[in-house]
């Protein structure tokens, strides 16, 4: 059944990526989410889990918000994931949300006991500014816990402050008698004697309160890459919403492809394939849509060449309904 939906448009879900609490204990300069302390259910998340290794997807991931404000909620899923043969993909985490080494040690502790063997990864830039010895301290305790010396990665923002966030990186290098790898100009990962922590780069969108940080117009038009980025996703926020990607645009109605609370996994595939925009996007991508846009007499600020970007505009600030 599964497969027949896939051959039918282009949304094809291959992961579960839930953010359990959009609560952080952080309040980044370029973030835009609305924090709040709610949790997303255990029993509606482990449900859909189920339904969702029933039809193939094997793949589970947590965001948000800061995830570990959701421990309870991680360790629930990641048994039932374990029980259910299903895979990991990663943690996205700043590294800095315990009070103490000990609370440290137990959450991390407990998350290996209850199965999970996926990667964890660090949001570490000139963005984020959290307390470096912290992020050191989460990543001897997580290589340790896991016996993985590349159990954690680091997630970076470029596009904005790189000279900074350089630095930052360099620092944390220095912290953990390690080293910095370049390549292309960029630090591409963090070595020392015992770690191994590749770093990977997340486009700044300048949206919002980071609106002013670059040129979003900034003269070239992007190339579509059919959402394989941040989509093909059943991308789960806390009140059960389901949207096909965790990109910045996913804060629109028009991106609502259902709720776990009362859709089966093949429902939401349904509902994705009648939304004219989101199987376009999946299809054929985002230059039709603008083309067929300017044909009717839409007029673009310019060009961009950020997709995601492209995406909350035509979503959340064009002038007139998509």
């Amino acid at each position: 059944m599964y497969n027949g939906l896939m051959k039918k448009q282009g949304f094809r879900p291959t992961e579960i990526l839930f953010s359990p609490t959009t609560n952080c204990n952080l309040r980044c300069a370029h973030c835009d989410i609305e924090q709040s302390p709610e949790i997303l259910n255990k029993r509606d998340a482990i449900k859909f889990l189920k339904a969702c290794a029933r039809i193939g997807i094997k793949r589970v991931g947590f965001t948000g918000g800061e995830p570990f404000l959701a421990l309870d909620f991680m360790c629930a899923v990641s048994k039932e994931a374990v029980r259910l043969g299903m895979l990991f993909g990663r943690i996205m985490t700043n590294g800095s949300w315990f009070g103490t080494g000990k609370e440290l040690g137990a959450a991390l502790n407990r998350l290996f006991r209850d199965g999970y063997d996926g990667d964890l990864c660090l949001s570490i830039d000139a963005f984020h500014r959290q307390d470096l010895k912290k992020c050191a301290s989460f990543i001897k305790s997580a290589a340790a816990v896991w016996s993985r010396h590349d159990i954690v990665s680091i997630a970076a923002v470029k596009g904005a402050k790189e000279g900074q966030t350089r630095k930052i990186l360099a620092k944390l290098a220095g912290i953990l008698r390690g080293r910095l790898i370049m390549a292309g100009g960029k630090p591409a990962a963090i070595k020392s004697e015992d770690l191994l922590i590749k770093i990977f780069y997340i486009e700044l969108s300048p949206i919002g309160k980071a609106s002013g940080l670059k040129k979003a117009w900034d003269g070239r038009w992007f190339k579509d890459d059919l959402c394989k980025g941040p989509g093909n996703v059943f991308f789960v926020l806390p009140d059960g919403t389901v949207k096909p990607c965790c990109g910045y645009a996913t804060v629109t109605d028009i991106l609502t492809i259902g709720s776990i609370k009362r859709d089966s996994p093949r429902q939401l595939i349904r509902n994705a394939r009648k939304n004219r925009f989101i199987s376009s996007v999946f299809s054929t991508g985002f230059h039709p849509i603008r083309r067929r846009l300017e044909k009717n007499g839409v007029k673009f600020p310019g060009r961009t060449t950020n997709h995601c970007f492209f995406c909350y505009y035509l979503t959340k600030a064009m002038p007139q309904p998509l």
